[in-house]
């Protein structure tokens, strides 16, 4: 099974329930309040195109500042297609470290230390090891960001107010795509949204967003908890 079809998996804490179901395998994404959540204003989806018209000097100035963030600190909110929601704190440092912390109920912590991507259910102590690579945050963590080396640009989207580039990975363009969404004035990334090779979309939206903030370095650690750490 791909990071894509497992992602899509991802256990959510549902709106207006209150128990949390077991996700069926693994990974990735973020979000706020759930009291807050019909204030949230999420960025407009654009539909789905089959090639790209995106200039060089445009695919330059993404990579140029996706290169430039050394550490980012953000709230999120992830809302799947088919029906889950989440939210918490997205930390990130840049090449190769990433940790979605989502809030409670949710029993899920997702860490990239750089070396591996880590999905670690709290309630069974239950780890699952990918390589970053093989991961939608591999391409945003990258130590050389490109959006045409490894990856290839199936859809690019220009507004007033935002830039929307899907990619797809060369190697593998059935296993899903990710789509970036920058908001441009002044250039920021603002979402990101995860399809899985079945159509299902997972959406994660930033707010609150500090970058090259000093972040401790004990963020990017992972250290499993065995049944006789517990207190």
């Amino acid at each position: 099974m791909t990071f894509f079809s497992k992602f899509s998996q991802t256990a959510f804490h549902t709106f207006g329930k209150k128990s949390r179901s077991l996700m069926a395998a693994s990974v990735l994404s973020a979000a706020i309040g759930l009291g807050a959540i019909t204030s949230l204003t999420l960025l407009p989806n654009a539909a789905h195109a089959q090639s790209a018209d995106i200039s060089p000097e445009m695919i330059k100035k993404i990579e140029t500042y996706m290169g430039d963030i050394t550490t980012l600190r953000a709230d999120f909110v992830q809302i799947s297609s088919d029906g889950g929601a989440a939210e918490g704190k997205l930390y990130m440092q840049r090449p190769g470290k990433m940790r979605f912390e989502y809030n409670p109920p949710a029993q899920i912590l997702l860490v990239s230390t750089g070396h591996d991507f880590i999905y670690y259910d709290k309630e069974i102590n239950a780890p699952t090891y990918f390589d970053i690579d093989e991961t939608p945050a591999g391409i945003i963590l990258a130590e050389n960001i490109s959006l045409t080396d490894k990856v290839k640009i199936v859809d690019y989207r220009h507004t007033a107010e935002t830039i929307r580039v899907e990619l797809v990975r060369k190697s593998d363009p059935g296993a899903g795509s990710v789509t970036l969404v920058f908001a441009e004035s002044p250039m920021q990334l603002r979402q990101w949204i995860v399809t899985d090779p079945t159509g299902i979309e997972t959406t994660v939206t930033l707010f609150n967003t500090e970058e090259h903030v000093s972040l401790d370095p004990e963020l990017f650690k992972f250290d499993r908890i065995w049944p006789n750490q517990r207190n």
